[in-house]
């Protein structure tokens, strides 16, 4: 469920098309960037903005896709 919104919501942020999406990041490594991601993010490594930049998607979709992960949104 949060990979496909990540796609979707990747898709919109960087204009690219989903299959290209699909095809350069699997599931997996989508989950795994996230939760490193989310690691450095909580380390205070750098702001949440930084990390929707990092991620490739908005605000609200990656507090979204922290939620489904079971991750918080905040330090």
């Amino acid at each position: 469920m949060s990979y496909s919104l990540f796609v979707e919501a990747h898709a919109l942020y960087t204009g690219k098309p989903t299959e290209e999406i699909v095809t350069a990041i699997s599931a997996d490594e989508f989950e795994a960037r996230i939760r490193a991601l989310h690691y450095q993010f909580l380390a205070g490594k750098f702001s949440f903005g930084r990390f929707t930049e990092l991620a490739g998607v908005a605000h609200a979709e990656l507090r979204e896709i922290l939620e489904l992960l079971g991750l918080s949104s905040r330090h």
